[in-house]
């Protein structure tokens, strides 16, 4: 038993049967839709690292030698990441 429309509390007879008592109609009388935004935002760190390779020479008696300076350096980056979201979701009140 129920009312028709509704699509629920529908009383079922049988094994396949798909048959239910109608008391009556049912009539929307309100239709709320609603629209929220949402702002999602993601934040993360990376480390950049740079090498630097540095060439010197050196001569000392007479003799030329030629030496390699190698130099990492470390940064620490914070990026961000935004992004807005539309839900909406609507109720409908029946009589």
């Amino acid at each position: 038993m129920g009312v028709k429309g509704t699509k629920s509390h529908i009383e079922k007879r049988g094994d396949g049967a798909s048959a239910g008592m109608v008391l009556g109609y049912s009539r929307v009388t309100k239709r709320v839709k609603k629209t929220k935004t949402i702002t999602q935002s993601k934040s993360y760190k990376r480390t950049i690292s740079r090498v630097y390779k540095k060439t010197i020479k050196e001569t000392k008696n007479g003799v030329t030698r030629t030496r390699t300076v190698t130099r990492v350096q470390k940064r620490t980056v914070t990026c961000h990441r935004s992004r807005k979201i539309h839900k909406s979701s609507s109720r409908t009140t029946v009589q």
